[in-house]
């Protein structure tokens, strides 16, 4: 494997599918009309993309040994060692700062987020993700800080619904992901992640049913009382297929460790992603 090969996998492109919040509120405020306010998200996105890589560089130099035990893991390009951990850095180092110089662009908000997000998963690298529950509270504020940065991008401002939304469903879409490096790593489990020894199954179960039912009810909350209630509620029962297929999934195809591979591998649930928001487009473009 060369060299831009293995730095270009270490950045891990098919994860910066998470950044696909950070346009909730371009189309939420139905601003995707607007073609400066598509560029302003568009460089959000990519700006969270490349701060993403330099923390997953970051992390992988950090994990290297850990990883080398990990049955999958030991086959990423620092770990395997086809990326030399000093070439690793200097990247990193180069995409944060074009990360940053990108959202001091839009703003100084926007700059102010992506710092805190970096910071938060520096923090989960160097030793916070040792800590059980802080461990998933932390990934999930990463999902929540992606809708803040495309609303102060715009700027516009979004209904707090969106983010109760997002913390909730982020936090079960960790917890199934503890659950499946559980279950799917046995005893290996705890040398690749030394948090889950304060974890059981169980615990996790009960944790995931009261988060996922507490995110269905926001986002039904949410339909109910934003401007556009009294149309944004047909889209309710693909929010509830999508939840529901995805547990489908974890518990009964015994997926859930990349949520990103999940998605990226299930048509129905491309799909049914692809109906809501054609759906949720239609009902704002009518209003607008």
């Amino acid at each position: 494997m060369s060299a831009v090969r293995a730095l270009a996998v270490s950045c891990r492109p098919r994860q910066w599918i998470k950044n696909g919040l950070v346009f909730v509120p371009l189309i939420s405020s139905a601003s995707f009309t607007s073609l400066e306010a598509v560029k302003r998200s568009s460089a959000a996105a990519a700006a969270f993309s490349l701060i993403a890589s330099a923390v997953y560089l970051l992390n992988d130099i950090y994990d290297r040994e850990g990883d080398r035990a990990h049955p999958v893991k030991k086959l990423r390009p620092i770990a395997s060692g086809a990326l030399s951990a000093r070439g690793a850095a200097a990247a990193a180092v180069g995409l944060a700062i074009a990360a940053f110089v990108l959202a001091a662009y839009l703003g100084y908000k926007v700059l102010l987020v992506l710092a805190l997000y970096g910071l938060c998963n520096v923090g989960y690298s160097l030793g916070l993700r040792r800590e059980p529950i802080l461990d998933v509270l932390l990934v999930s504020a990463g999902f929540v800080m992606r809708p803040v940065a495309g609303a102060f991008a715009i700027p516009v401002r979004v209904s707090a619904w969106l983010f109760v939304v997002s913390l909730l469903l982020s936090l079960s879409l960790a917890l199934l992901k503890r659950r499946a490096e559980l279950v799917g790593l046995e005893n290996l489990a705890l040398s690749y992640r030394p948090a889950l020894a304060n974890y059981s199954v169980r615990f996790l179960d009960q944790l995931i049913s009261i988060v996922t039912g507490a995110g269905i009810i926001s986002y039904s909350l949410y339909t109910f009382q934003s401007e556009h209630s009294e149309e944004l509620v047909i889209t309710l029962p693909l929010f509830l297929y999508g939840v529901f297929r995805y547990l489908y999934l974890v518990y009964e195809r015994k997926a859930g460790a990349s949520p990103e591979e999940i998605f990226l591998n299930d048509r129905p649930l491309q799909i049914d992603a692809i109906l809501y928001l054609g759906v949720v487009v239609a009902i704002l473009r009518s209003k607008y």
